[in-house]
């Protein structure tokens, strides 16, 4: 099932190569180590995550993109590195 991020202000999160996270609403960017995540089964309960955590779940989507997305997931990998 596909899914989506959101900023607490409502806006839709993008995901750069950099391994930033942009809101395209507000504009607030910083790298994913500075982020909290919630999920659908626990809405509003933020959590930290470490780098292994974050590269194995982006990992599991490597296998439904194609050679382009590919080498965009690796430059995101590669810049987990500092975390």
């Amino acid at each position: 099932m596909a899914s989506y991020w959101y900023h607490d202000c409502g806006g839709p999160l993008e995901l750069g190569s950099n391994a930033s996270i942009r809101c395209t609403s507000c504009w607030e960017e910083s790298h994913v180590s500075n982020w909290r995540y919630s999920c659908s089964n626990h809405s509003g309960d933020y959590r930290a995550t470490n780098s292994a955590l974050f590269a194995g779940s982006m990992s599991m989507s490597a296998a439904l993109v194609q050679a382009g997305g590919r080498r965009w997931l690796m430059s995101v990998l590669t810049n987990l590195a500092d975390w």
